[in-house]
């Protein structure tokens, strides 16, 4: 850092001073050396990254400046790409040149975007709250299941005479306790009844809940055509009973499930699951019968889900798998329909793989090392791995899993990737992320813990059987890690068996740091300086399976078994992380209980911005590890996401927070903050007498207190519930864009607000898009909500506000996009553009939409409103709410509306006037806010 101290009366003399940084005084130093502050300064900074300033340097010309604790700058250069100059101010008047570097990587940080919701402690689940449309559906296979024939019967005997045939899809909507409970679960074949009709031509998603009974297999049912409402309020498939896991089938060639969350399920055996075109889809304990391969995919989470099975003990006839030699041999092919993965995945975005087990994928016990004999089972190849995801695959966040055992590489990771705390034991190559062309995102490496080399052979096409942590790119980096003994210590007949090893963790000549601690890794031993050599000795797979199982120690495959039972991988994968990461000096061996004053603090090294995180805190740890926690965000950005905090107070510090997924509870906001709420991300916050500035374009804002200075921006498929007493003060507005986004109260009592600001509306519609030309990219249009667009004929001008499926047979070949805020009026045959997300290789994807037809224009209100967050989401709220209208209260109405009458507050809600002046056609009418027109 550097200081200027202007003493003019005291030059060429020694003198001493003291600084006091964030009121805190500092050591006194000795000033002897003088010299003139130049009128410009020239430093250096990384393009697409966050940097590190040794000077005060504030107002860049690009990117945003935060002062860090130690009195240097953050400098989020994030968003900056092409290499450029970047002017700032100095202290005492100067300026600082920047000179920024081009990105290194085209596609810069993963950004840790991904579908996550909140998680009921006592199940270990994602919470799936009702939406409008919701009802459970109970399914079963057995034979006291409830066929068609015997609901008519049940419903003639009650009163209502029907007959088999009547026993149709809107017949069973109409009559939710057919299947409404395990007593009454309906056949896979009624099911399917259902499903073809709720998940037909132009009917809107739904929100349901089915239940498949266990100890059963389900493949009629495809899913195929379902989609649930929105982030907050999915479909869910989970089971009910006990016994054995319920096998289904999760497959289509186009658009199955968005907005789906699949819990407790297991997918077919020996087939491969495809899941196309989906967003917003979470599998949450979900056991794989075979690969799942994953294609045109985006936000797809995978959490808990056990990858055990991914091999053949035959070839079962398929031809793809075999080869035959020059003698007639036929042996296993190393390509084609031999090799497999637990996960493959393509042209997918926002991919999250988060406490899950991928176990000896890609090859069976007892095959042929020798000849590759078909006769056998199936051998290993360099092309299967524990998950494989291409070069196409972004924003990917792999963490807290265990790769035990797999054919080749524990991870196989083209794209760059955000990889942390994960365990990989016994593959040929335990992780390995290779992005090698300057197009992808960088290689963030964290905390990842490894042990034993395979040596796994094969005829041919093997590859490397030694590796250890292959992490090769441009600004590569890998912190925190451990990597330790490629053979067991204590096992004289393993080690010679397991010659020296080829490596042991790379980064490449390009890459930014190494802080790995490798030990005994054959010839590799490094960055172990000072620590216990007798601990390291004991740091082994063998012993944590011993530490695992309460036993001494167990063979790698007792410790791989005893993860795959485990009800909770990520728990153990967890554990054992700490526990060696704790032996080699990393961190304490219990995680932290006591609160603490958290305050962000970008680290360089990494992407800077996520809160999920670790190293970007002062504490070296996440905040809400106690719900006594403060947070500081210090002036940064900062992106809340894959995660869920309980904190007991927030300071922004002129920050800005963005909210992308799971659930922030804030206690109290300590000064004025700035908030987007995105996709399904949620912030309670419980006191706000300060200033408090939201943008909501999907997610919830839920006010559970007072909120003295609101202004809030409603649109897309958000939901604002407010407390007992808030206030839109002068100058603040709260926006509602249309009829798709809600505001207002939910549950029981009473509330009161005061809007002596602005309360405006925005008009509202929906446009189909022309039929056969959007089917291979449908799923972008989802990502689009919350963005503007614009109407290439009519010059209309909208924010995306929802999709909703359309096509027939499933395809998604036409969508109905909602539109909110919209100012004109679209017409039939007229285009707009959506970017939706980048290119592997960081540049735009954009594709045109044509509008077939357009809907009626409507508005949205405040309203009392049923979010699905109140006990278990399904009560009609009873608070009665009053909305008192300052004189300096103004009503903002949109343009545009058909003729009619329009209340721009719903039943519960009482509007009083304290001297407003209304515009032209709105009045006070019975306690209701009504806009008319004529």
């Amino acid at each position: 850092m550097t200081v200027t101290i202007k003493a003019p009366g005291l030059e060429g003399q020694t003198f001493e001073a003291r600084l006091i940084i964030g009121g805190v005084p500092q050591p006194t130093v000795t000033i002897t050396n003088y010299g003139m502050v130049p009128d410009t300064v020239e430093m250096t900074a990384l393009g697409a990254r966050v940097n590190v300033l040794q000077d005060d340097v504030t107002s860049p010309t690009a990117g945003r400046a935060a002062p860090r604790p130690d009195g240097k700058t953050t400098l989020n250069l994030l968003d900056v790409f092409a290499a450029q100059d970047v002017t700032a101010d100095l202290p005492g008047g100067s300026q600082a040149l920047i000179h920024v570097t081009a990105a290194g990587q085209a596609s810069g940080h993963v950004n840790g975007e991904g579908y996550w919701l909140p998680i009921d402690p006592s199940k270990d689940r994602f919470i799936c709250e009702p939406g409008q449309r919701h009802r459970k559906m109970y399914v079963s296979n057995a034979p006291s299941a409830m066929t068609r024939a015997q609901i008519a019967a049940h419903a003639t005997a009650n009163g209502t005479a029907t007959t088999e045939t009547q026993v149709n899809g809107p017949w069973l909507l109409a009559r939710p306790q057919y299947g409404g409970s395990a007593a009454m679960a309906v056949s896979e074949a009624v099911a399917k009844i259902w499903q073809d009709h709720v998940g037909g031509l132009n009917m809107p998603g739904r929100s349901d809940h089915y239940f498949l009974e266990r100890g059963y297999t389900y493949t009629v049912l495809n899913w195929g055509g379902l989609y649930g409402e929105d982030e907050l309020h999915p479909m869910r498939i989970a089971s009910f009973g006990s016994g054995a896991l319920p096998i289904t089938k999760i497959s289509s060639n186009f658009h199955l499930i968005p907005y789906c969350v699949v819990q407790d399920v297991e997918t077919v055996r020996n087939e491969k699951c495809y899941p196309r075109y989906n967003y917003c889809v979470a599998y949450d304990h979900v056991t794989l019968g075979y690969e799942l391969v994953l294609s045109y995919n985006y936000l797809n989470t995978f959490r808990e889900v056990k990858s055990f099975r991914t091999y053949h003990l035959t070839t079962e006839g398929r031809v793809d798998a075999v080869d035959t030699e020059a003698d007639g041999t036929q042996v296993w092919r190393p390509q084609g329909g031999n090799y497999c993965s637990g996960i493959y995945g393509s042209d997918s975005d926002g991919i999250v793989i988060d406490s899950s087990l991928f176990y000896h994928a890609g090859w069976a016990d007892g095959y042929d090392k020798i000849k590759g004999s078909i006769n056998y089972p199936q051998p290993p190849t360099m092309f299967s791995h524990g998950i494989y995801l291409s070069q196409s695959v972004t924003n990917m966040t792999v963490r807290y899993n265990y790769f035990g055992e797999n054919s080749s590489c524990g991870t196989q990771l083209r794209g760059g990737v955000h990889l942390e705390g994960n365990l990989s034991v016994d593959n040929n190559i335990n992780l390995n992320n290779q992005a090698l062309t300057g197009k992808e995102h960088f290689s963030n490496n964290l905390d990842n813990v490894g042990f034993s080399a395979a040596y796994r052979t094969a005829k041919s096409s093997i590859g490397s059987i030694k590796g250890g942590h292959h992490f090769s790119g441009i600004q590569t980096v890998s912190k925190g890690g451990v990597l330790a003994h490629h053979a067991d210590p204590e096992n004289s007949t393993e080690i010679a068996a397991k010659p020296n090893v080829d490596d042991a963790v790379q980064i490449g000549a390009l890459g930014l740091k190494d802080t790995t601690k490798v030990y005994k890794w054959g010839q590799f031993t490094k960055n172990v300086e000072g620590l216990d050599t007798a601990v390291l000795e004991l740091t082994t797979a063998q012993r944590l399976g011993g530490l695992l199982t309460g036993t001494t120690k167990t063979t790698i495959r007792q410790l791989s078994e005893h993860l795959i039972a485990a009800e909770s991988v990520g728990a153990k994968v967890k554990q054992s992380v700490r526990w060696a990461r704790s032996r080699f000096g990393w961190t304490p061996a219990n995680p932290r209980t006591a609160k603490a004053d958290l305050v962000f603090v970008p680290d360089p090294d990494f992407e800077g911005v996520r809160w999920d995180n670790h190293y970007n805190w002062s504490t070296d740890d996440l905040p809400g590890l106690n719900a006594a926690d403060t947070v500081d965000l210090s002036g940064n950005f900062v992106r809340f996401a894959l995660v869920n905090a309980v904190i007991a107070s927030l300071k922004s510090s002129g920050g800005l927070l963005e909210v992308f997924s799971g659930r922030l509870n804030v206690g109290t906001l300590t000064d004025a903050l700035q908030v987007a709420i995105k996709s399904a991300g949620q912030l309670y916050i419980g006191t706000a007498a300060q200033a408090l500035d939201v943008f909501a374009s999907g997610g919830r804002l839920n006010i559970t207190s007072q909120a003295s200075q609101l202004s809030i921006d409603l649109c897309g498929q958000a939901q604002a519930l407010f407390g007992p007493n808030c206030t839109i003060p002068a100058g603040k507005t709260l926006a509602i864009g249309g009829s798709r986004c809600k505001a207002g109260w939910d549950g029981s009592g009473s509330a009161s607000m005061t809007i002596a600001g602005k309360l405006q509306f925005g008009k509202s519609l929906s446009i189909t898009t022309a039929a056969g030309a959007n089917s291979s990219y449908g799923p972008l249009i989802y990502k689009t909500i919350g963005k503007p667009v614009v109407g290439s004929i009519s010059g209309f001008t909208a924010r995306v506000a929802g999709v909703e499926r359309q096509g027939a047979n499933n395809r998604g070949d036409s969508y109905r996009v909602y539109l909110d805020n919209v100012v004109g009026t679209p017409v039939a045959g007229e285009t707009f553009e959506i970017t939706a997300q980048s290119n592997y290789n960081g540049a735009p994807l954009q594709r045109l939409l044509t509008i077939g037809t357009v809907s009626n224009a409507e508005v949205g209100s405040l309203q009392r409103l049923r979010s699905g967050a109140v006990g278990d989401g399904l009560v009609e709220p009873t608070v009665t709410a009053t909305v008192n209208l300052a004189p300096t209260a103004q009503i903002v109405v949109p343009a545009g509306l058909p003729a009619g009458t329009y209340d721009l507050t719903g039943p519960g809600v009482t509007v009083v006037n304290n001297g407003a002046s209304l515009p032209a056609g709105v009045t006070v009418t019975g306690g209701k806010l009504v806009l008319t027109v004529s």
